[in-house]
């Protein structure tokens, strides 16, 4: 089975991208290197991502009590 390659010689955009998802994560995430392919698809995610991530902000202490409730609910290790 072929694989995906990453983009060689990323443009500014794309390492300014990677930049926010190195900040966020510790590490580019291996979904954004693959959009990295295709410039438009990886901007409309990244800006419907940040709108979800910002929109719906939540207490922190609530969040932590959902995680750990959607977890218990799909069996997962927490």
């Amino acid at each position: 089975m072929k694989r995906v390659i990453e983009v060689e010689r990323p443009r500014l955009v794309v390492r300014i991208l990677y930049s926010i998802g190195r900040r966020m994560f510790g590490q580019v995430p291996t979904p954004e290197r693959i959009m990295a392919h295709r410039l438009p698809l990886m901007v409309g995610l990244g800006a419907l991502y940040g709108a979800i991530q910002w929109a719906g902000r939540i207490d922190a202490r609530l969040r932590a009590l959902l995680q750990v409730q959607v977890a218990t609910l799909y069996g997962s290790v927490y």
